[in-house]
C-alpha cells in the first residue's frame, strides 16, 4: 500500500507539472500579446535653451507622443545650462535645441513604428528628437532657420497672381517666417534684386539661406526655383502660380490658357 501510495503521489505530480507546462505553454502568446499591447513605459527630458524665444516648441512632439499608446512615468524640464542637461547632451551627441530625450522601454514593438514616423529611431534604448527649425546650434551658437521673405511684385501687372499667396503656401513647408518685405520691381530695391538674381519673371519670393534647413523645401526647390551662389533661394516657375509679366518680353503671360 504504502509503494501503491507513493507511485500515485508521483504520478499525481507529474500530471500536476504537465498541467502547468500545458496551460503556460497555451497563455504564454495570450501574455506575449497583452505585453506588446500593454502601453510602453517612457520617460521624457526636455531640454530647451531659454535665449531662443523664436525656437520650435518641442512641447508639441511630446504631446504627440503622449497621444499615443504610451505611459509617462517621468517628465522633465531642462535648461541646458543645468549639469543634469549637459550631462545628457554629451552622452548622446545633441547638437541642437529643444531637444526631446526619450528613455524607457523605447523598443517595445507596439511603439517602434513611431519613431519612423517622426523621422528618428533609437540608439541604445534613447530617442532624440532635435534638429526641428527654428532650433539653436550649440557650436555656433545661434538660432537657425529664421527665415526672411522677400516679395518681388510689378504694380503694373494688374492681372498678375497675387504673390501673397505663396505665403500661405510656406507654412506647408514648416517654415517659420521672421521677417518679410515687399518691394516693387520700379523701386531701387526691386531693380537691384533685378540684376543681382537675373530675375526675368515676376512676381516672385526669394528666401534667405535660413531656408535651407527645411528638407521638405530643399527638397522640391530644384523643380521651382534656384539657389543662388550667396545662398538665396529665388523662385522661378512663376507660371505654376498663374498669370504673369515676363520682363524680357514686357509683356503678360496669362499661364493658365
Amino acid at each position: 500500500m504504502r509503494n501503491a501510495f507513493v507511485g500515485l503521489a508521483i504520478a499525481l505530480v507529474i500530471i500536476y507539472g504537465i498541467n502547468i507546462f500545458l496551460t503556460n505553454s497555451a497563455l504564454e502568446p495570450i501574455r506575449s500579446k497583452l505585453q506588446q499591447e500593454r502601453p510602453a513605459n517612457l520617460h521624457f527630458a526636455l531640454i530647451t535653451a531659454a535665449d531662443c524665444e523664436n525656437c520650435y516648441d518641442m512641447s508639441r512632439v511630446a504631446e504627440f507622443i503622449k497621444d499615443q499608446n504610451v505611459n509617462v512615468v517621468q517628465e522633465k524640464n531642462l535648461d541646458y545650462k543645468g549639469d543634469e542637461a549637459q550631462d545628457i547632451i554629451a552622452k548622446n551627441g545633441i547638437a541642437s535645441l529643444p531637444a526631446l530625450v526619450i528613455t524607457g522601454e523605447v523598443s517595445q514593438a507596439n511603439i517602434a513604428h513611431l519613431w519612423a514616423r517622426i523621422g528618428v529611431e533609437a540608439v541604445d534604448n534613447v530617442v532624440v528628437i532635435d534638429h526641428i527649425p527654428p532650433y539653436y546650434r550649440l557650436d555656433t551658437e545661434r538660432v537657425v532657420g529664421l527665415v526672411e521673405v522677400i516679395r518681388l511684385t510689378d504694380n503694373s501687372c494688374l492681372e498678375c497672381y497675387d504673390v501673397e499667396n505663396h505665403m500661405q503656401v510656406l507654412p506647408n513647408f514648416g517654415i517659420y517666417v521672421d521677417k518679410s518685405l515687399t518691394y516693387d520691381v520700379s523701386s531701387t530695391a526691386g531693380k537691384e534684386l533685378l540684376q543681382k538674381y537675373s530675375i526675368t519673371k515676376v512676381p516672385t519670393i526669394i528666401l534667405s539661406p535660413d531656408a535651407s534647413v527645411y528638407p521638405s523645401l530643399v527638397g522640391i526647390w530644384n523643380d521651382v526655383g534656384t539657389v543662388e551662389d550667396d545662398g538665396w533661394y529665388v523662385f522661378r516657375s512663376t507660371e505654376l502660380m498663374g498669370t504673369y509679366k515676363d520682363l524680357d518680353q514686357n509683356k503678360v503671360v496669362n499661364a493658365t490658357r
